[in-house]
C-alpha cells in the first residue's frame, strides 16, 4: 500500500468513522461507511488533485455516502434507536433527547446541522462539502432547527 495513503488512513479513519456514527448512530453501519469511503479513496487516489484539503474531501465523501446509505435503507424517519457513542457514558437526558430528535430529521436537514455543530465547519465550508449553494445551507439549517423545536415541543406534551 502506498505510504501516503496509509498515513491518510491512520490520521483520518477515526474521524471518518465518527462523522458516519454521528449521522447513523450505529457502530456497524458507521464502520461500513468508513471502509467504503477509504476503498473509494484508494481506488481514485491517483486522480486526487489535492485542490481541497484531504479532511474536507473525506468529510464530503463520508456525508454523501452516509446520506446515500440512509436513503437506500429509508433510515431518515424510522430509526430512533440510540447507540452509545465511544467515550464517556452519557448521563444527561437532554443529550439523549437531542440525539433522538436529530435521528428524526431527514439526511438533507441533519447533515448540515451536524457539520456545523459537531464538525465546526462554517456555512461556506458546508456549502463546499455538500456541494450546495450557501443559501441552501442556511435554509436547511434553519428548517432543521425549526423541525427540532417542533419535535421537542411534541415530546414535552407527551
Amino acid at each position: 500500500m502506498d505510504l501516503r495513503f496509509e498515513k491518510i488512513y491512520k490520521e483520518n479513519s477515526k474521524y471518518v468513522y465518527n462523522v458516519a456514527l454521528g449521522m447513523l448512530r450505529n457502530r456497524d453501519e458507521a464502520e461500513d461507511i468508513m471502509q467504503n469511503v477509504f476503498i473509494k479513496l484508494f481506488e481514485g487516489y491517483g486522480s486526487f488533485r489535492g485542490d481541497a484539503d484531504i479532511k474536507t474531501y473525506l468529510y464530503r465523501m463520508t456525508v454523501n455516502k452516509t446520506i446515500d446509505y440512509m436513503r437506500s435503507q429509508n433510515l431518515h424517519s424510522n430509526k430512533l434507536e440510540l447507540i452509545e457513542q465511544p467515550g464517556p457514558q452519557k448521563t444527561d437526558s437532554s443529550v439523549s433527547l437531542l440525539d433522538a430528535l436529530l435521528d428524526r430529521l431527514n439526511p438533507e436537514l441533519k447533515a448540515p446541522i451536524l457539520l456545523a455543530e459537531i464538525g465546526g465547519f462554517s456555512y461556506k465550508e458546508i456549502s463546499e462539502i455538500m456541494n450546495i449553494n450557501l443559501g441552501t445551507v442556511k435554509s436547511r439549517i434553519n428548517r432543521g432547527i425549526a423541525k427540532l423545536r417542533e419535535y421537542a415541543d411534541k415530546e414535552a406534551l407527551l
